[in-house]
C-alpha cells in the first residue's frame, strides 16, 4: 500500500515551515462547542446565584419586619402567642411579590434547628421564638435553579434570620419609691387620699398608704388599667399608682431638698472620689454643666449604655448612681418635654426616696496647740470627738504617729511617750480620751504629730489630722488661716494647675510674736510624707517661701500647684511651715491639702437603685414631669414585665 500523497483526502497539509502538521478544522469546532457549553453553564449558574442573592435580600427584609412586628405587639401588651400571630401576619404580607415567583411558607409552629443544636435559639433556622424581651425569626424558601439544571443542580434553600431585643430607653432620672418611710400611717384605710404621711408610689393609688416600706401585704401592684384620659388623668386609682412629680419641683427626697431626681447615668462606682468610672465621652475633667448637657441630650437620642447592673440585695456599694449638683433639673425637664407628651409611657429607675452618702467619719482633733511640760503627765486631760454620717456603720481606731520629716519631733525621739486612746476602737458618734499623754525630758519647742483614725468597714478609710504640741510653754509662735482640717485644691483637667492663697501672721504682743523666719515646703500627706509631693506632680511654686514675721507681721502667700502627670483622683499633700523664733526655739506647723485632679466635681452623695418600673406621664410643664406607675418594680430595665414601655431594636443574631 502506497503512502498518501499531499492531494489525498487523508493527507495532512504541509506546513509552511515544514514543522508538525496542524489539527483538522473539525476538531477545533468540537473543542469550541464543548467550551461554549461550559461557558453557558457558568453564566447560567452565575445568573442563578444573582437570583438567590435577590431572594436573600427579600427574605431578610421580611424577617426584620416580622421580628419587629412581634416585638411591637409585645410592647402593646399582647401575649407571646398573639405576638407570634402578628409576626406571621406581617410575614405573609411581605411574602407577596417574591422576586423569583416562589411564595415562601410561613414558619412552622414547631421551630426547626440546625442538626445537633435542638432548642438553642442561636441555631434556629425556621421558626419564631419569643423569650421575654428577646424575639427571633428565621425563615426559609427553596428556590429552583434555572440554568443550573444543565449541570445537574436542582434547587437551593435560601434563609434569613432576624433578632430583636427590647431595651429600656433610660432617662437620666430616678423616681421615688416611698415618701414618709418607714411608715405606717396610723389608721390608714383604702382608698388612700394622698394626704397620708406614708406613700408607696409603686402601688395603686387606692392602697399606696397602707402598710410599711418592708410590709406591702395590704398594697396592690399597679397596672395600666383604663386608657389615659387627658381631661381626667387620675381616673383609675384602683389600678394605676398615685400621681406624683417624677422629676423636678416636688420630686425631692425626704432628706435633701436640693435633689429633684436628675441623676448621672454615665458614671459608675462612687465608693470614693478616686474610684469613679466614666463612660460615653464623659472625661474625668468634664465640668458639671457639660455633664448636664450630655445627660439631657440623651433624652432625645437615647441613652447609649452600658445598662444598669441587675438589682441585688443588699446593693453592691460600687453600683451607686451619682447625683447632679444642686437642684438643676430644669434642663432635663425641658428635654423630656420636647420628646414626650401626656399619655406617653416610659421606663425609669426607682430609688428608695432617700439620698445616700458614702459612709465616712470625721475626726477634727483636739483644741490646739496642746500644752505640756518638758517632763509632765497629762493623762486623760485631752479629748477629741469622732463623728460619722448616717451611712457609716463601722468602728474607728485611733493612733498617733510622728512627723517623719522633723528629726527633733519629741514623739519620734521618744521624749513624748506613745499616746494611748480610750475607748479604742470607738463606735462613732462619741468622744475619745488621750488616756496616756506625757513627756520625759523633752526639749522645748512646738512640733506637730499626726493623729490617725482608721476604719476597715464598710470601706477601708483613713483620716489624719495634724496636732501641734507645745512642749515647755513656748510663747513665740505664728499661725495661718489654713486649719488642721485642711483645704481642697481643685485642678479640673489632668496636667492643669491651680492656686491657693493663704496668709501667715504672728502676734503683736512683745513677748509672743515670732521674731524669726518661716520656710515653706510641700510634701505628700501622711503616712509617707515624701518631700516634693507624690510621684508625677508638677513643680510647686510659692510667691514667698522664706520670710520673716516680726511684731504684728503677716505674709500673704500664693501657692501654685501643678498636677503634672498625675491621673484623675485625690492626692493628700502637706504644707510644711517651719522656722526658728526669736528665742532660738524651733516651731513647726503642718497643714493638709487635698489636691483634687479631674474628678468631674462628683460628690459623695448617691442613690441606690431599687429597680425599674413603667410610668405613664400625666402632665408636662416647665417645673416638673408628673406621672404615675403602671407596673411593679423589676430588677432589670429590660425585664419582660416592662415590655410595654421598652423599645424594640434589631440586634446581631
Amino acid at each position: 500500500m502506497s503512502a498518501p500523497t499531499a492531494s489525498s483526502p487523508g493527507a495532512m497539509p504541509p506546513t509552511e515551515t515544514g514543522g508538525a502538521p496542524r489539527p483538522a478544522r473539525g476538531q477545533v469546532i468540537v473543542i469550541f462547542a464543548i467550551s461554549l457549553v461550559a461557558l453557558l453553564a457558568a453564566a447560567g449558574v452565575a445568573f442563578d446565584i444573582g437570583r438567590f442573592y435577590s431572594e436573600r435580600r427579600f427574605l431578610q427584609n421580611a424577617a426584620d419586619a416580622g421580628a419587629l412586628a412581634a416585638a411591637n405587639a409585645l410592647a402593646q401588651g399582647m401575649t407571646d402567642s398573639q405576638a407570634i400571630d402578628q409576626a406571621r401576619t406581617i410575614l405573609s404580607r411581605n411574602f407577596i411579590g417574591d422576586p423569583n415567583g416562589v411564595t415562601p411558607s410561613v414558619p412552622p409552629d414547631s421551630p426547626v434547628y440546625e442538626s445537633g443544636h435542638a432548642g438553642d435559639p442561636k441555631f434556629l433556622i425556621n421558626g419564631i421564638l419569643i423569650n421575654g424581651t428577646d424575639v427571633r425569626v428565621a425563615i426559609q424558601n427553596p428556590i429552583p435553579y434555572t440554568f443550573g439544571r444543565v449541570v445537574g443542580l436542582d434547587q437551593s434553600t435560601i434563609g434569613a434570620r432576624a433578632h430583636v431585643l427590647m431595651h429600656g430607653s433610660m432617662l437620666p432620672i430616678v423616681v421615688r419609691h416611698y415618701v414618709g418611710a418607714p411608715g405606717p400611717n396610723a389608721g390608714a384605710v383604702s382608698p388612700c387620699t394622698g394626704a397620708e404621711a406614708f406613700q408607696d408610689y409603686i402601688a395603686t393609688a387606692d392602697t399606696s398608704c397602707l402598710g410599711t416600706d418592708t410590709n406591702a401585704v395590704l398594697r396592690t401592684i399597679p397596672s395600666p388599667g383604663l386608657a389615659f384620659d387627658p381631661t381626667n388623668p387620675n381616673n383609675d386609682t384602683a389600678h394605676h399608682g398615685p400621681v406624683q412629680p417624677l422629676v423636678g419641683q416636688g420630686a425631692t427626697p425626704s432628706n435633701s431638698a436640693s435633689f429633684r431626681g436628675f441623676v448621672v447615668l454615665d458614671i459608675r462606682n462612687f465608693a470614693s472620689a478616686t474610684s469613679n468610672v466614666f463612660y460615653n465621652g464623659v472625661a474625668a475633667g468634664t465640668n458639671a454643666q457639660t455633664l448636664k448637657n450630655i445627660e439631657a441630650g440623651w433624652v432625645s437620642s437615647g441613652y447609649p449604655g452600658p445598662g444598669f447592673p441587675p438589682i441585688i440585695a443588699p446593693p453592691d456599694p460600687n453600683d451607686q448612681v451619682g447625683l447632679t449638683s444642686g437642684n438643676s433639673s430644669g434642663i432635663v425637664i425641658a428635654a423630656i418635654g420636647t420628646r414626650y407628651r401626656a399619655g406617653d409611657e416610659i421606663v425609669a429607675a426607682v430609688y428608695s426616696g432617700t439620698v445616700m452618702t458614702i459612709p465616712d467619719f470625721t475626726m477634727p482633733g483636739p483644741t490646739q496647740p496642746l500644752a505640756i511640760g518638758t517632763t509632765q503627765t497629762r493623762n486623760n486631760s485631752v479629748t477629741m470627738s469622732i463623728t460619722k454620717n448616717a451611712a457609716f456603720t463601722g468602728q474607728v481606731t485611733s493612733s498617733a504617729q510622728t512627723d517623719l520629716n522633723d528629726p527633733t519631733n519629741p514623739l519620734g525621739l521618744g521624749t513624748l511617750l506613745p499616746i494611748a486612746f480610750t475607748p479604742n476602737p470607738l463606735t462613732p458618734n462619741g468622744t475619745v480620751t488621750w488616756s496616756q499623754f506625757q513627756t520625759s525630758g523633752a526639749s522645748p519647742g512646738i512640733s506637730t504629730i499626726w493623729v490617725q483614725g482608721h476604719s476597715s468597714s464598710p470601706y477601708l478609710t483613713d483620716h489624719y489630722v495634724p496636732v501641734a504640741v507645745n512642749v515647755g510653754a513656748v510663747a513665740r509662735d505664728f499661725s495661718s488661716n489654713l486649719t488642721p482640717a485642711g483645704v481642697l485644691a481643685t485642678v479640673t483637667t489632668t496636667g492643669g494647675a491651680t492656686t491657693l492663697n493663704t496668709t501667715f501672721s504672728t502676734s503683736n504682743v512683745t513677748s509672743t510674736y515670732l521674731g524669726g523666719s518661716v520656710a515653706l515646703s510641700l510634701e505628700t500627706g501622711p503616712p509617707s510624707q515624701t518631700p516634693g509631693g507624690p510621684s508625677g506632680i508638677g513643680a510647686t511654686s510659692f510667691s514667698a517661701n522664706n520670710f520673716t514675721l516680726g511684731k504684728n507681721g503677716s505674709q500673704a502667700v500664693t501657692i501654685t500647684l501643678n498636677a503634672g502627670s498625675l491621673g484623675p483622683g485625690e492626692y493628700e499633700l502637706t504644707l510644711r511651715a517651719t522656722g526658728t523664733n526669736l528665742d532660738g526655739i524651733k516651731v513647726t506647723h503642718l497643714y493638709p491639702i487635698t489636691l483634687d485632679v479631674a474628678t468631674a466635681g462628683t460628690s459623695n452623695q448617691y442613690v441606690d437603685i431599687m429597680g425599674f418600673a413603667a410610668f405613664r406621664i400625666t402632665s408636662v410643664n416647665s417645673n416638673s414631669i408628673d406621672g404615675y406607675a403602671i407596673s411593679a418594680s423589676f430588677p432589670t430595665a429590660d425585664d419582660a414585665g416592662l415590655r410595654r414601655v421598652l423599645v424594640p431594636r434589631l440586634a446581631a443574631w
